[in-house]
């Protein structure tokens, strides 16, 4: 499974890759929402239940419109942002007072009581788009590729999901278009 968005919830939006022309959904059913999450450690306790998968499918749909919508450089709107922040405000967070290596330190403690993988997600995205560049949020720029990330680097130019995979790709088809000219 693919974890090179550099974010979670990225990494989400990931989730149904196109594999050699073939679309791939790693959320098909509730083994694969619960291996998923193991991967990205998300605790969600055993198997989730259909409406953990359902409200997963719809976490993801809601964040792809997101994800496609700041990465253009366009505006979002409150009912965009309405199913998020109705998982974002289930979360209880209660902060504790703690002894950390002899020093105190305040802890906090959140407490998900339905939809773990899709609540936990979200949290992410909620924490993230409040700091992000939304000019940073790109689309591989191989055709064939559907995954997404966030550019971290400091001159904000990277092109490929990953080097390793498209960079490659592009960097090997240049070559030997190169080579072909050359004949």
């Amino acid at each position: 499974m693919p974890f090179f968005g550099g974010a979670l919830w990225i990494d989400f939006l990931n989730t149904t890759p196109v594999m050699n022309g073939e679309a791939i959904d790693f959320l098909f059913n509730a083994e694969g929402l619960a291996k998923w999450a193991r991967a990205a450690g998300i605790d969600c306790a055993g198997r989730p239940s259909k409406a953990e998968l359902k409200s997963a499918w719809e976490t993801r749909t809601a964040l792809r419109e997101l994800f496609d919508k700041l990465s253009a450089g366009g505006a979002i709107s409150a009912r965009r942002l309405e199913p998020i922040d109705r998982l974002v405000g289930s979360v209880e967070i209660r902060e504790r007072l703690i002894l950390r290596d002899g020093h105190l330190a305040l802890a906090e403690e959140t407490r998900i009581e339905k939809d773990v993988v899709a609540t936990t997600v979200a949290r992410d995205f909620a924490k993230f788009i409040c700091e992000a560049e939304p000019e940073r949020l790109k689309h591989c720029a191989n055709p064939a590729c559907s995954m997404v990330f966030y550019d971290r680097g400091r001159n904000n130019i990277r092109r490929w999901c990953t080097m390793a995979i498209c960079g490659n790709r592009d960097k090997v088809a240049q070559y030997r278009a190169r080579k072909a000219r050359e004949k």
